[in-house]
């Protein structure tokens, strides 16, 4: 019995192995263009280790590919299109409470509400690395008041006082959206707009690439991979098809609470149209894994950083040969591209035409798209034979239309007026699709724009990120908004600016957020999410007295094995603190044009360098205020409450003790 048990626990941990190869992948990050093309053939000794990961990495995800929206995915989005993205919401559920009892088809036999029944499967064992939808973290509705309030009595003991301004007591707000209906009835009409301009885009593309350019897509998942979807008949939350509804539960017309319930038997899908969902925050319905889309598109966008990056370093074409045939697959072959749009990214399920689209927290899906774009162009500048002028110029046309569509959707507009991690991620995105189609100043006022504006309420004078400490993951959410801050400033560092000294109106930086945070418990939450943060503001700042190195070496001895640890060097870093003292600066800039990298790399990367020398004092000069009182978020001007999650609000009085930390 005991060998049994044995083989059986070492069969759970090989699946587990196996699904975390599925969506295994490092942070959101950007590599700096002109390292990687001097490391070709060398490097450091201390990166040899980092090095032969990328290229160990490179094969391995190479094998998943190619990947695609279009293939392996039974449900179509509400647009009918399969070439449109498609996921749900992740931490929203059903909550069908029927109008008798009986069966219910969500929970099982003896339950009645599935709301209020935990099926004791949270998804814990989907890797929390990088999963699409991030860890579970056990979180269940209790969360909502017991997270928030630990988190604010944890401030009280800091603080030395009993006494917590306003009205602290309060937690995060669930509910729907004022007028939710109407607005999102009139986002469904611009949104169906917003479709109508992408179309025959595809096509355009085909036009310019030439036939032989495009690689066959597998139409079933590659030999030995196993399927990350949940299959009705397994399913955690305990979905059969065809249970029947509670039995003989006529619709009922008179005003009730509840759900009418149809007297015929419900296919699990009917629960998508006919149960409202509400929100969970940090909890994972485990049912949105079932959409490959999300996990495609992490996977693709890391494989092409991991085989380019391998390019770089080696020159071996068939690294570059990767990268050019995942990237035909998800964006360019006509039969398998994704529209250059999310419009029915994390979409809300639920009765009515109203929760027929995506919400503007979708955008954050494709975030990925940074590591593309910094892919191209690293195979740009190494001259690869394998990315043509003719497949440049298709996805020059596809990010084009990718830009308009961040800039002018509904959606896009919704995510550009947020304060927390959505906007920083947004920024992310609109800075590196603006490089790649060469507005290289376009790219540089997204990123100034952001410093001076939202930045600048995103860090309290202690370090706390007070927008992402009041959610019920606090440990995750504070490295996942340090991921995209640390990427926004790679950005500008590669645009030849310096915002690793902009800092806070409580003048903070992003270093101080990321010595906060390290300084934390992470309470159950993985602790490895900080790891390449750590190594990305050391390389930044310095390490003059080793508290990052020795942080590294105690959580995590083999980091200099990891890929970040090749990139997250201060000479990758010419801007920054750090790097400012290194003889990479602008030598470098100089080096990679005068040696007959492709031009288009080249010329963006002197000429943004050229006209960032003026801006970045000035940028600077205006980030550079700090020492002030607490001010409600300027995301405050205007309304009461602001959304962290699609239907998830806060107040300025709820965040305001995580800014006093220190406020004795």
């Amino acid at each position: 019995m005991r060998q049994l048990r044995l083989i059986r626990c070492s069969l759970c941990v090989l699946a587990v192995t196996i699904a975390a190869s599925l969506v295994l992948a490092d942070p959101n990050d950007w590599v700096n263009i002109n390292y990687v093309v001097q490391q070709n053939g060398g490097g450091a000794a201390d990166t040899a280790g980092a090095r032969q990961s990328i290229l160990s990495k490179a094969a391995n995800t190479a094998k998943g590919g190619p990947w695609s929206i279009v293939t392996n995915n039974n449900v179509k989005p509400p647009s009918g299109d399969v070439h449109d993205y498609l996921s749900w919401a992740p931490y929203h559920w059903p909550a069908c409470d029927w109008c008798s009892k009986g069966t219910n088809h969500l929970s099982g036999p003896s339950s009645t509400n599935s709301t209020d029944t935990d099926s004791g499967d949270d998804g814990d064992d989907y890797p929390s690395d990088d999963d699409p939808y991030g860890e579970d973290g056990g979180a269940d509705d209790d969360a909502y008041e017991l997270n928030v309030l630990n988190n604010l009595s944890a401030l009280r003991r800091a603080n030395g006082h009993g006494a917590i301004h306003g009205r602290a007591h309060r937690r995060m707000i669930r509910r729907k959206r004022d007028l939710l209906e109407q607005i999102r009835s009139q986002d469904t009409l611009a949104r169906r707009q917003d479709s109508s301009v992408q179309d025959g885009t595809a096509s355009q593309e085909d036009a310019i690439l030439p036939a032989t350019d495009i690689p066959a897509v597998p139409t079933s998942l590659p030999t030995g991979v196993l399927p990350t979807g949940t299959s009705s008949a397994s399913s955690s939350v305990k979905t059969i098809n065809g249970t029947p509804a509670p039995a003989q539960a006529p619709a009922k017309t008179t005003a009730s609470k509840c759900t009418p319930s149809p007297t015929k038997s419900l296919a699990p899908s009917a629960t998508w149209t006919t149960c409202p969902y509400v929100v969970r925050d940090g909890k994972v319905n485990p049912d949105v894994r079932s959409l490959p889309d999300s996990e495609a598109a992490v996977s693709m966008s890391q494989s092409v950083l991991y085989n380019a990056l391998a390019y770089g370093v080696a020159r071996t074409r068939g690294y570059s040969q990767n990268v050019a045939k995942f990237v035909d697959a998800f964006f360019l072959t006509s039969a398998t591209a994704m529209n250059p749009n999310v419009n029915y990214g994390q979409q809300v399920r639920g009765p009515g035409k109203a929760h027929q689209m995506g919400t503007y927290t979708g955008i954050l899906d494709l975030r990925g798209l940074v590591k593309v774009v910094n892919a191209i162009q690293i195979l740009k500048a190494s001259a690869s034979p394998d990315w043509t002028s003719a497949r440049d110029k298709a996805m020059s046309n596809w990010m084009i239309a990718y830009v308009a569509w961040l800039e002018n959707s509904s959606l896009g507009q919704q995510v550009a007026k947020k304060a927390n991690n959505h906007l920083t991620f947004y920024v992310n995105q609109l800075a590196a699709t603006k490089m790649f189609v060469g507005d290289a100043q376009g790219a540089q006022t997204a990123l100034k724009n952001y410093f001076t504006n939202q930045f600048l309420d995103q860090i309290a004078a202690s370090g706390e990120q007070p927008f992402e400490a009041v959610r019920t993951r606090p440990y995750h959410y504070r490295c996942f908004n340090l991921e995209a801050m640390i990427t926004n400033a790679k950005l500008g560092d590669q645009l030849g600016m310096n915002f690793w000294t902009a800092k806070s109106k409580y003048g903070a930086t992003i270093q101080t957020a990321l010595d906060y945070t390290m300084s934390l418990d992470p309470k159950g939450e993985n602790i490895d999410d900080i790891f390449p943060h750590v190594a990305a503001v050391a390389a930044a700042y310095g390490d003059p007295q080793g508290k990052y190195a020795a942080f590294l070496q105690k959580q995590d001895s083999n980091y200099a094995n990891q890929p970040f640890w090749f990139y997250d060097q201060s000479n990758a870093l010419p801007n920054s603190p750090a790097g400012g003292r290194s003889k990479y600066r602008r030598d470098n800039v100089d080096a990679l044009v005068d040696g007959g990298a492709a031009n288009t790399t080249a010329s963006l990367v002197k000429n943004a360098s050229d006209a960032a020398q003026g801006a970045t004092a000035q940028t600077l000069a205006e980030v550079n205020s700090g020492g002030v009182d607490f001010a409600c978020p300027a995301v405050f001007q205007y309304e009461e409450e602001t959304e962290l999650e699609d239907e998830l609000f806060t107040t300025c009085d709820e965040l305001k003790p995580f800014y006093e930390l220190f406020d004795f």
